[in-house]
């Protein structure tokens, strides 16, 4: 699937976009955490409930493990719960990225903003994710509902193994199971609908899952103009002017303060960071 990009008329402005490959907190290669499970949204959305906003990271293993706030039957099954969710969000409420989240999630004014922040994160943290959203989710989002099948998760995995050699010691089993979690941790956080035959679904993002991406390519720190230009904007199914003109709208509607003169950019997104 093409889908080709106008012109844009932001082409012209000189700062070097924010990258996967500039986020400190994304791996340059690729795991596998995939295999094994998809998301784990639902968990990571009733541990939220169950421990205070910003707690440390002992405190939700704690509430995993010794509280058992998932509802699992053995200690083993919920020590494994943890070792799986934790490394998928990073969390930790010393740690800026799930900060900014834990602050931009509890302020989303729908269930489906915040599904699509905890979609950001979930990329944030997996490069293998982030990648397969910027370079291979993107043209079906814009083009939804489309069908987003196995083989062309696993066409795209096997097209990437030169780059990524890890990949090569993935079996055809985790390959498999990859893809098929992949795409059923779209459908959790309301990326695709549909069970055997999986079909896009462009998001609509409201101000929270914006301001979260915003905040964590602000942490990137290469400055204002370079976050707002970032193809990680892809992951909404945005283009470089439609990231434009949203910003402008949330502006206009008071949810963050946006303005572009030339190739000055500010950017004041709120919080009880200033930032």
């Amino acid at each position: 699937m093409l889908v080709r990009e106008p012109r844009s008329r932001f082409e012209h402005r000189t700062a070097t976009p924010v990258t996967p490959g500039s986020l400190a907190v994304l791996d340059v290669t690729y795991v596998s955490r995939l295999a094994t499970r998809a998301s784990l949204y639902s968990d990571l959305r009733t541990l939220l409930a169950a421990v205070p906003l910003a707690a440390p990271r002992e405190r939700y293993r704690r509430a995993v493990i010794e509280e058992n706030a998932l509802g699992r039957r053995t200690r083993a099954a919920r020590a494994k719960a943890w070792k799986e969710l934790a490394p998928r969000y990073g969390i930790n409420g010393a740690t800026p990225l799930f900060r900014q989240f834990l602050y931009e999630h509890g302020r989303a004014s729908s269930e489906n903003d915040r599904a699509i922040t905890a979609y950001l994160l979930f990329a944030l943290r997996d490069r293998l994710a982030c990648d397969l959203g910027i370079d291979w989710l993107y043209q079906y989002l814009r083009a939804a509902p489309a069908e987003l099948r196995t083989a062309d998760v696993l066409a795209f995995l096997n097209a990437r193994e030169q780059s990524h050699p890890e990949i090569a010691a993935w079996s055809p089993s985790s390959r498999e199971n990859i893809a098929s979690h992949y795409l059923s941790a779209l459908k959790e956080f309301g990326f695709a609908r549909g069970a055997q035959k999986k079909m896009s679904v462009r998001p609509a993002p409201g101000a929270a899952p914006v301001r979260f991406l915003l905040r964590a390519l602000l942490l990137a720190g290469p400055g204002t103009l370079a976050a707002v230009q970032s193809p990680l904007f892809r992951l909404l199914g945005l283009s470089l002017d439609e990231t434009g003109d949203l910003l402008f709208q949330l502006h206009a509607d008071g949810a963050i303060r946006f303005q572009l003169q030339g190739d000055i950019v500010e950017i004041d997104l709120g919080g009880p960071d200033g930032s």
